[in-house]
């Protein structure tokens, strides 16, 4: 049986835009439907960036609980979903999709550099895409700027490149899923089944 990692923020929790709970099948629980051969562990937090400026000790920062909790000592995965970014394009953060790409080169780095090139294997994964709907939501409104849904367009170009020059696979979330209308930034249920297709069928190629 193969485990799988999926480390994200809280596309990857759950984060329901409706009423902000967790959502019963994000795409990682879907996907463990999808791949009866898998172990799927899912790491998502809410906030959670690649990194955060800010050292909260809440594991929203992504590369310090990266480092923790999967490079410290024995790393059993064989496959490792890596999908950040939405968080740094946050006001606070305020990073440009530049170095957030730079940023989860050394999540590859790092982790070739503990175990090895083979195992685990890596998919980077572009976040969905920031909407409009985000600066009409009480919240959202006032942690994202137009500036930041811009940068979010961005980011699929910048971490393929890395993905392409670290040897890792890739895959943008944004051609398979959107995030829903009432906040612009987290999905439905609907959408996570979408993604958690298009990541399973990934995820079968992979280890084809």
């Amino acid at each position: 049986m193969k485990k799988i990692l999926c480390f994200g923020d809280s596309n990857t929790w759950g984060h329901n835009p409706v009423d902000c709970s967790q959502l019963e099948k994000p795409w990682p629980v879907a996907m463990r439907g999808m791949l009866k051969d898998c172990e799927i562990i899912s790491d998502g937090v809410c906030g959670r960036a690649a990194r955060n400026r800010v050292k909260a000790g809440d594991g929203t920062d992504g590369i310090d609980v990266f480092r923790e909790k999967y490079l410290a000592g024995e790393n059993d995965f064989d496959l490792i979903i890596i999908m950040l970014g939405t968080n740094d394009v946050l006001n606070s953060n305020n990073f440009t999709p530049d170095e957030i790409a730079e940023t989860l080169s050394m999540y590859v780095k790092e982790c070739r550099g503990k175990f090895g090139a083979e195992r685990p294997k890596i998919l980077l994964v572009s976040p969905i895409l920031i909407r409009d709907y985000c600066m009409k939501h009480s919240i959202f409104s006032e942690l994202y700027s137009e500036a930041s849904i811009i940068k979010s367009r961005c980011l699929a170009e910048k971490i393929s490149e890395v993905a392409r020059r670290e040897g890792v696979y890739f895959m943008d979330a944004a051609k398979a899923a959107a995030a829903s209308p009432i906040d612009g930034v987290h999905m439905d249920e609907k959408e996570h089944k979408k993604l958690a297709t298009a990541i399973a069928a990934k995820v079968n190629l992979i280890f084809s």
